[in-house]
């Protein structure tokens, strides 16, 4: 069990620096896109770069679902936990662990009709400037679904394990 959660961990390592060089790349793209439209227009030269608000718009779709996916690890996402920390007890534990549980449910609905959005829809739409099939971008929603579902069972597995309180194991992970 150990073993597949360091393997899980060293897969989410390797999705948090994929998650650094698209932000790197959106980055460069904006930076482009400003010279472009700003710069050069207020210099004289009138260019195009229509293809750099297309791609950092499609980037950031893969990082944000890639960046939530690698936050559910750790319950790193935004949450209001006040209500479960209010319960006391083992009723706030089973609050939380409810909690966990429509949130697994949400990740299989991801990652079915987002496969559902990239079989039907995604094969026939193209994107307007770059001509490239939205497939690609369709699937960051199934692909994070799957890595969502993963990740949160992980945690509560690990919290279940180590025996801690499933409503503090999100702070306790911080100092991992």
């Amino acid at each position: 069990m150990l073993a597949a959660l360091r393997g899980l961990d060293a897969l989410n390592r390797a999705v948090y620096y994929l998650v650094g060089a698209l932000l790197a790349v959106i980055t460069v793209v904006v930076f482009i896109q400003v010279l472009v439209r700003f710069v050069l227009t207020h210099l004289g030269v009138n260019v195009s770069a229509p293809w750099t608000e297309e791609l950092a718009r499609f980037l950031l779709v893969w990082l944000v679902f890639l960046g939530a996916a690698v936050g559910c690890r750790k319950m790193q996402l935004i949450s209001l936990d006040f209500v479960v920390k209010a319960v006391p007890g083992i009723a706030g534990r089973i609050l939380r662990y409810l909690a966990l549980a429509l949130c697994l449910w949400l990740f299989v609905l991801m990652v079915r009709y987002g496969t559902q959005f990239v079989t039907i829809i995604g094969r026939t739409e193209m994107s307007p400037v770059m001509q490239v099939s939205k497939a690609w971008v369709y699937w960051a929603m199934p692909v994070a679904g799957v890595l969502m579902f993963i990740n949160t069972c992980a945690f509560a597995l690990e919290a279940l394990l180590e025996g801690r309180d499933i409503r503090e194991a999100a702070t306790l992970a911080d100092t991992d």
